[in-house]
């Protein structure tokens, strides 16, 4: 990484890229808003599609997030009281259905059982209650913290570590743990610069910055990418 660049000169390249960003389903807008995620109408939308989106692609998650509205189970109150398999008829787009299925009822009978995302967001630390769930792992809990709840956070995806790795930002394996607090520590920010952050690592690991076929020309971080060196973008075209 270069030396003038860090996390922070990231978040103004993120800033002037929002249509790129858009394209990856992301929603830039007001830090407090539910839209970040691809339009979402609400904090308990983003708490059902996190479980979802475990080892899913997000298209099949809206499919079956609008299932689920339709039936009037997209609140966790609903959701909490019902079958396990009328939940998992609906959310059948995605896989794992029948686990998944489990987890979101779960996940909602846990959360209500508090008083809802608004009791959860009061108490000390939600963050451990999140991870006391089953079903709720680190990069989970951490999304539902930034997104759902509007507590500073950074979920540590592959797309994100991937994406830091290629640029330069870290150079060797790290623990999930000891990256989030890297990257808060550099960032310093406030809400909507990391959900900002967090919008544009998992854009650029979607759309550009792929493994197998990277598209250095279209990515947003080419001017400050280590690796733009190693790839023929004129062969990725």
């Amino acid at each position: 990484m270069s030396e003038c660049m860090n996390l922070k000169c990231l978040l103004k390249i993120f800033q002037k890229s929002k249509d790129f960003l858009r394209s990856a389903g992301w929603i830039v807008c007001d830090a407090n808003s539910p839209r970040w995620w691809d339009n979402l109408r609400s904090y308990e939308e983003i708490v059902i599609c996190s479980i979802l989106v475990q080892i899913s692609s997000w298209d099949s998650v809206k499919k079956a997030l609008i299932n689920l509205r339709k039936a009037g189970l997209a609140n966790l109150k609903m959701l909490s009281e019902a079958g396990i398999k009328e939940v998992e008829k609906l959310i059948n787009p995605v896989g794992f259905r029948s686990v998944k299925a489990r987890r979101l009822i779960n996940v909602a009978r846990e959360i209500e059982r508090i008083g809802g995302l608004n009791e959860l967001k009061k108490l000390e630390d939600p963050r451990r209650f999140l991870l006391s769930i089953d079903g709720i792992g680190k990069e989970t809990a951490d999304a539902i913290m930034l997104f759902a709840l509007n507590i500073p956070t950074v979920p540590v995806s592959n797309y994100v570590r991937s994406v830091l790795n290629r640029i330069g930002f870290i150079k060797s394996k790290c623990g999930y743990e000891e990256l989030r607090r890297k990257i808060l520590r550099e960032l310093d920010a406030d809400i909507y610069s990391l959900k900002l952050f967090y919008a544009g690592m998992t854009s650029v690991g979607r759309i550009a910055c792929k493994k197998e076929r990277t598209k250095c020309d279209i990515c947003p971080l080419k001017c400050v990418c280590m690796g733009m060196d190693l790839f023929d973008v004129s062969r990725n075209r």
